[in-house]
């Protein structure tokens, strides 16, 4: 009776040793396939953010070195005097003097469309505890520095990003796509606010909204550097565009 016993409680060791071994290895997958997809949603929504967060800090910071440094101008952003010349130009202009205004400001209007992406999928989005509620607060705060003192109103900003998604949010518009619509007076009028945002910075008017984008910038991608797990996007940006 005892070896009895002792067999069958040998088996039923064994048994529940197998379930647990399989209900850990179940579990082990299921969590490894959960951060497979997290990382793939996140990927696929964030890295864009992150790549024109650097790029237009690095712009912006080069628009504030050129200012200081030519006297308190920036003469590369004023080839013309209002947008309402963009649309009398042509698409030569748009690739020589009118280039570093125009890829200024596309660089933003992509910047828009992210931000706008992001809001829109954020429930989808498979971010850690509270990093939901901090993502917003930082992408808020990017568009607070953008529309301060009379810069690109908080209401144009989702527009713009609106505009700049096509195939039905697939992709955003390319450089030449977005330099047709500032060609069309229709279409360019709602590029305007953004527009002058870089022909004021031009003059050297207003500069601290831009020292605040550039900080509420660094601020976001910091962040988001730390969801995705990368390196300092923005430095690793600076050292390889130096500002000339």
């Amino acid at each position: 009776m005892t070896i009895l016993a002792t067999a069958l409680i040998s088996a039923f060791t064994s048994i529940v040793i197998v379930i647990i071994s399989q209900l850990v290895s179940a579990r082990s997958e299921i969590s490894k396939g959960e951060r497979i997809e997290r990382k793939e949603i996140n990927s696929k929504y964030l890295n864009p953010l992150r790549l024109y967060l650097v790029e237009n800090h690095l712009r912006l910071s080069e628009i504030l070195y050129r200012i200081k440094r030519d006297n308190g101008k920036c003469i590369a952003l004023l080839p013309v005097d209002s947008p309402i010349d963009l649309s009398s130009k042509d698409a030569a202009w748009f690739n020589g003097a009118g280039t570093y205004l125009a890829s200024s400001a596309y660089l933003t209007a992509c910047l828009f469309a992210w931000l706008k992406t992001i809001r829109d999928n954020s429930p989808y989005l498979r971010l850690a505890k509270n990093e939901d509620t901090r993502l917003i607060s930082l992408l808020v705060k990017v568009a607070a520095a953008f529309r301060l003192n009379d810069g690109i109103y908080y209401v144009i900003q989702p527009s713009i990003g609106q505009d700049m998604l096509i195939d039905d949010g697939g992709r955003v518009r390319s450089y030449r796509e977005f330099c047709e619509l500032l060609l069309d007076p229709a279409t360019r009028v709602w590029m305007d606010r953004l527009i002058n945002y870089y022909l004021e910075s031009g003059h050297g008017q207003k500069i601290k909204r831009i020292n605040s984008a550039i900080a509420a910038i660094e601020e976001l991608s910091a962040f988001l550097d730390s969801v995705v797990g990368g390196g300092d996007s923005v430095s690793a940006r600076l050292r390889a565009g130096e500002i000339t």
